[in-house]
């Protein structure tokens, strides 16, 4: 029996969460073509059948689809009904008979879930096995092709990845199997043997708790329905979603790698500069002041975080915007007010760079604008700068150029001349702060230093391995 939601619960419903995945369909026609259909619907059961999701949440989603009322509501459903398990399939299968007993109905109906597998072969690859399922539909002569790998050597036979191929002519689709093979062969199996060593491998992944990408939690219901008739009847073993997973090409030890380093970030800038160019206008913040934050946001991730560059938490925003660039940063009256702006703007081009990872773009956001007015009041918190900050912003308050070496010397000398109460009340916090450490501000201790590259070694050999698979 479903558990009944508190009012509290149902506000949640009701104002954010039903009203989000309505969002997501947006108002656009839904795909007519069935394999396209399936996929949609496909995408937006992952959310949907995650344990933690209330049952409720699926019925009022479904509910918003119904309230279309036309043939690409009733298609919608009918796929989504072929594609889910327990209450979510029967939700919204009930949404077909109601809209099909108001006379509307989708030609598309019966096509849904209707691939079955035309070929079956194995791949064998030493350590890994590719499970090949070429899928066929009814009233098309396109074929689609499954790949399911495997991996025998470590795991003793666990799924690994899962993907299928758009409908393709047969043509392309037997190239697409000679590219997979890679020179190989794929040797022919009985349909019984794939769907047999498929269960198997699933269950496998399951009992070891690997986690497969977030493309494989989209099209297994769609290729265990044509293997099984039933898009529950391969086991689903976790998936990574989409912000958890790191992109390699933004990940770069600058302690071990300085001209990798410069190399990335350098061509990420460049980027940055050319998308917001293209995005926003000229004299806006972002305009003004989008690579210098960018820029800024690098090197703290570089050198006090992990090393990804493009992985980021509301726990990593906290850190840089109310500790690290307050007491590092001294930006001007204009580029102080630009820096959350750019912050969210630097996040939603690594967004759509596909690049970022870590949290969705959704709550970085709200995490940003929770803290804007924190940072604002920080930022220009003496006790919060780091000496040089405060060397430099005492330099601006005296009408000194520090970027005019003549003058940035004469007046240094001068500093260190005056009575040590003086520079004390200008340094002394920060200095004090140094001193008690034992280390420069904000460094990491030899602990966690030694920590930081150990996790590094261990992520670049996790890389290793999932391209060896």
């Amino acid at each position: 029996m479903a558990k009944s939601l508190s009012a509290d619960e149902r506000a949640v419903l009701e104002d954010q969460l039903v009203p989000t995945f309505a969002a997501l369909l947006g108002d656009d026609p839904f795909p007519t073509e069935p394999a396209e259909l399936e996929l949609f619907a496909a995408t937006m059961l992952v959310p949907l059948e995650l344990p933690e999701m209330p049952a409720a949440v699926s019925a009022g989603f479904f509910g918003e689809i119904e309230k279309r009322g036309d043939q690409d509501a009733a298609g919608m459903l009918a796929a989504l009904a072929v594609l889910a398990t327990g209450d979510a399939a029967l939700n919204a299968l009930a949404g077909v008979e109601r809209l099909a007993l108001k006379g509307v109905r989708s030609p598309v109906t019966g096509q849904v879930g209707a691939a079955t597998v035309r070929e079956a072969a194995r791949l064998e690859g030493g350590d890994v096995d590719l499970l090949v399922a070429v899928l066929g539909r009814p009233r098309t002569q396109e074929l689609q092709v499954g790949l399911l790998g495997v991996e025998r050597e470590e795991t003793g036979g666990a799924l690994f990845q899962c993907m299928l191929s758009p409908p393709m002519p047969e043509a392309d689709a037997r190239a697409l199997l000679e590219q997979a093979a890679g020179g190989g062969r794929a040797e022919p199996i009985e349909i019984e043997t794939l769907v047999a060593d498929a269960v198997s491998a699933a269950d496998r992944a399951v009992e070891l708790g690997i986690a497969l990408d977030h493309e494989a939690a989209i099209v297994l219901p769609i290729i265990s329905r044509a293997l099984t008739g039933d898009p529950g009847g391969l086991a689903r073993p976790e998936t990574i979603p989409p912000w958890e997973e790191d992109d390699d090409d933004l990940v770069v030890d600058r302690a071990e790698d300085e001209d990798g380093y410069r190399e990335i970030t350098g061509r990420l800038l460049e980027e940055l500069a050319d998308w917001a160019k293209a995005t926003y206008p000229k004299d806006g913040p972002v305009g003004r002041n989008g690579n210098f934050v960018g820029s800024t946001m690098l090197d703290w991730k570089s050198d006090h975080g992990d090393g990804r560059l493009g992985r980021w938490t509301r726990a990593d925003l906290a850190e840089f915007l109310l500790d690290w660039f307050p007491r590092k940063v001294t930006p001007d009256g204009e580029t102080l007010g630009d820096v959350i702006d750019c912050v969210i703007a630097f996040l939603t081009f690594l967004d759509e760079r596909e690049s970022l990872s870590g949290e969705p773009l959704a709550q970085l956001v709200v995490g940003c604008e929770e803290i804007r007015e924190e940072f604002l009041e920080v930022a220009v918190d003496p006790s919060a700068w780091g000496v040089a900050k405060s060397l430099m912003m005492q330099m601006l308050d005296d009408g000194v150029d520090p970027d005019d070496p003549a003058a940035f010397e004469q007046w240094m000398t001068s500093f260190n001349e005056r009575p040590r109460a003086e520079r004390d009340a200008i340094i002394g916090g920060p200095a004090d702060r140094m001193l008690a450490a034992g280390q420069p501000a904000n460094a990491p201790s030899p602990a966690k230093r030694s920590k930081q590259a150990a996790q590094r070694k261990s992520q670049r050999a996790a890389r290793k391995r999932n391209r060896r698979r």
